[in-house]
């Protein structure tokens, strides 16, 4: 019981700190969703450097003499507390995220996070010597763990981020932290009172698992004889003490794919909403589930044959990644996330028929987290250095598919005729070639609508009534490739790349959606769009007319849409002189600029102003008539250093994909807003999104820090990146908020279609220690 109760404590510390630090630290990188995957990078290898210690400390000191060094170094930590972020150097966060944060992260939490991740080897370490009754199978303690983790994330976002604030939530981590090291010493109490652990030479495991018969020889021999067998009992349970290669190896990948597949569907459903905690625990959760599953005593899961569901479940994923079919975040998100715990739970549940026996287990555990940590090496590092999109995802769908038809190759039928072969590879050449016939012929729709997915059903139905492993398999690689080779050489993108904090692309389409080469003179087209997406979402369109020599704003930035008739009004008595903005997009408000004015654009990501300064795609920048300063870095970490009452307008427009940028609107970033703007100065967020209501939020703040709001709202038209809306009567329809001084907002509602706004009382305040995004979501 108390090896339970420890260990469940053990785990549901360290799963309490990895979302609370996150949240901590997202402010300081723009809210990004790779500010997650990165502290999971940290957390991953802070847990294997635990495994290591725990289990070259054991297999050197015996458990006796290594439990006292592990009491004396939890003691020792206590210098650490209470638990404090180090944050220092935010300013340049921005130049190399990564690196910042893995070192924010060693150096605030890296030595008591590496204590608490050795807890659970060494505590089933203790518990198979502690002469228990089931000591030789201490595999449901892993049970145990992975319970305390699951409740912990659960309780983050539903109880602890809305009832404490971080400061207490810090303490709150600390006396149990406190709790944990006493628990930690009752176990080890426990060991030491135990009667078969006289541990002499713990070097050798074989000796070190002996005990001397000498030591019994003023003993009768039944006794003797007991002994005897007890101690060939002990070292048959213990089972061989070296793992081999092979073993390693194979550990490794089956701890590779599901961590991958876990962090690719966090990245992928954190880009369109917000990188929030709610969102990082649930494929967390659902991956500790799966662990939970089949490491329980009962082998009932994992007798479940899950590759007879595996392969639809991907081949759905993929057509859901790839094709967009169904766009409802509500209808997406449970397939991705289905998707992903299916994979988890059939190769966590390979990891568990594999477990060795007790002699190995440290070993086991380490070579399971090395592949957790290449999964998120892979996923943070190595796919926003190698790959322009999040094509990682499908990378790992695809593993997951060629692994379990080759792990399960007992349940595929291996044999098929010659007629399936022909019919294998037919589909897969038609499939690569497909989206090539379809541009040929002007048919480029069909291939985001009907046709594809026809196509696809098609091969799923032949699958399901043909059961063989290489055809399924087949099907999903010409998927991908097929997809790759229509991003690779579609020449409507003419520009995408990737960084920390998300995926650009910048199209180029003629007046009627279609593609068009600037080089050629085509009779009849005379606009051409240049449009910046980030993400999923529209962030800037330029419309260039009469052989590129001149060009306008559309989409959200229209002359005609709120924006335009904010510059308009604001520039009739020139009281916009000092302008800042937060987030640049494509520059388009510097098209607004007049020789008397100044911007401060402040962009977090230096790929948005490489893209925005190149005349080849956007030339609002190079064309503004105000001077221009851009400030690279977090808004709310480089506003900190402007002087107070400088902007005579603040424009709010950073949104990373269509995530809510949850730190830019909290009551404390609204005061720092406060005081950088003049007395008469101006506030105006960009709140256009399709999945949230940001309107209720942004009036309860400003009511907080004294500032009248008003609000010009046009029903919004399709923002997304799909290219049939070039309708120039749509384009500027955008949702902002105008908020200042009551005496100032006046000649807004004069001169523009701007309404005031009416407080609603059943929203919460948002601060940076609670926010609720279910609230504001338009169901």
């Amino acid at each position: 019981m108390a090896f339970t109760v420890c260990i469940f404590v053990g785990s549901f510390l360290l799963f309490m700190i990895q979302p609370m630090v996150g949240k901590i630290l997202l402010p300081y990188l723009g809210g990004a969703p790779a500010v997650w995957t990165t502290c999971m990078l940290f957390f991953q290898l802070a847990l294997l450097a635990g495994y290591i210690y725990a289990e070259k400390s054991i297999r050197y000191l015996g458990c006796q003499r290594q439990s006292i060094l592990h009491l004396l170094l939890m003691t020792g930590a206590f210098i650490l507390l209470p638990l404090h972020i180090n944050t220092s150097g935010a300013e340049i966060a921005a130049a190399s995220p990564t690196g910042w944060l893995l070192a924010r992260l060693a150096g605030s939490i890296g030595f008591l996070f590496f204590m608490i991740a050795a807890n659970a080897p060494l505590l089933q370490r203790y518990y198979s010597e502690a002469g228990q009754s089931d000591s030789a199978d201490p595999y449901f303690l892993y049970a145990a763990s992975n319970t305390g983790s699951l409740l912990a994330l659960l309780a983050y976002p539903f109880l602890f981020e809305p009832m404490l604030r971080l400061s207490e939530q810090r303490a709150l981590w600390s006396a149990v932290y406190v709790m944990q090291t006493l628990l930690v010493l009752l176990c080890c109490v426990i060991l030491w009172r135990a009667r078969p652990m006289k541990e002499e030479k713990p070097a050798d495991a074989e000796e070190h698992h002996t005990v001397a018969a000498k030591d019994f020889t003023n003993v009768d021999d039944d006794f003797n004889r007991r002994v005897e067998e007890q101690k060939q009992e002990q070292q048959r349970a213990l089972g061989p003490m070296q793992t081999t290669w092979k073993e390693a190896l194979y550990w490794c990948l089956l701890g590779f794919v599901p961590c991958s597949a876990m962090l690719s569907v966090t990245t992928h459903i954190a880009t369109d909403i917000a990188s929030v905690p709610l969102l990082w625990v649930l494929p967390l959760s659902l991956y500790l589930i799966s662990f939970i599953m089949v490491f329980a005593r009962s082998g009932y899961w994992r007798a479940v044959r899950w590759e007879r569901y595996l392969f639809p479940a991907i081949l759905l994923a993929m057509l859901f990644y790839h094709f967009r079919i169904i766009d409802h975040i509500w209808f997406t998100i449970p397939v991705h996330l289905l998707v992903m715990f299916m994979i988890s739970i059939y190769f966590h549940g390979r990891l568990a028929d594999d477990r060795p026996p007790v002699a190995q287990l440290n070993s086991y555990y380490v070579w399971m987290s090395v592949g957790g940590i290449l999964g998120g090496i892979f996923n943070s590092l190595l796919a926003p250095l190698f790959f322009t999109t999040q094509i990682e995802y499908a990378f790992t769908l695809l593993v997951a598919a060629a692994l379990c038809s080759y792990l399960s190759a007992e349940y595929f039928d291996p044999t098929y005729s010659t007629a399936r072969r022909l019919l294998v590879a037919g589909a897969f050449m038609f499939l690569l070639f497909f989206p090539g016939w379809l541009k040929e012929i002007n048919l480029s729709k069909l291939l985001n609508e009907s046709g594809m997915f026809m196509t696809f059903l098609a091969l799923l139905t032949l699958y399901v009534f043909n059961n063989f492993r290489r055809s399924a398999w087949a099907l999903l690689l010409c998927i991908s490739l097929a997809t790759f080779f229509q991003t690779m050489t579609d020449p409507k993108i003419v520009m995408i790349d990737r960084s920390f904090f998300g995926i650009l692309r910048v199209t180029r389409l003629a007046n009627d959606g279609e593609v068009v080469d600037p080089d050629l003179k085509v009779e009849g087209i005379q606009d051409i769009f240049y449009c910046l997406s980030h993400g999923t979402t529209l962030h800037g369109v330029e419309r260039k007319i009469d052989d590129m020599r001149m060009s306008y704003p559309l989409a959200y930035y229209a002359r005609e849409g709120p924006v335009g008739s904010v510059f308009r009004v604001g520039n009739i008595n020139r009281n916009f002189k000092n302008i800042g903005v937060v987030g640049l997009g494509c520059g388009t408000l510097a098209w607004y600029g007049r020789p008397w004015q100044h911007f401060d654009f402040f962009e977090i990501d230096h790929k948005v102003v490489e893209i925005a300064q190149n005349p080849e795609y956007f030339t609002f920048l190079k064309n503004s008539q105000a001077s221009i300063r851009h400030i690279i870095g977090d808004a709310r970490v480089s506003l900190q250093a402007v002087p107070d009452n400088t902007y005579d307008l603040l424009v709010l427009d950073a949104y990373s994909s269509d995530a809510v940028p949850v730190h830019l609107i909290t009551l404390e970033a609204f005061k720092l807003y406060r005081a950088k703007v003049k007395p008469d100065g101006l506030l105006l967020f960009h709140i256009s999104n399709r999945y949230f209501k940001l309107s209720p939020i942004i009036k309860r703040n400003c009511d907080e820090i004294g500032f009248a709001c008003l609000r010009s709202f046009d029903e919004p038209s399709r923002y997304s990146t799909r290219y049939d809306w070039y309708d120039y009567d749509q384009l500027n329809r955008a949702d902002w908020v105008a908020a200042g001084n009551p005496k100032h907002l006046e000649s807004l509602k004069i001169y523009a279609q701007w309404d005031e706004m009416e407080a609603n009382p059943d929203y919460s305040l948002w601060t940076d220690d609670y926010a609720n995004l279910l609230q504001i979501y338009m169901w």
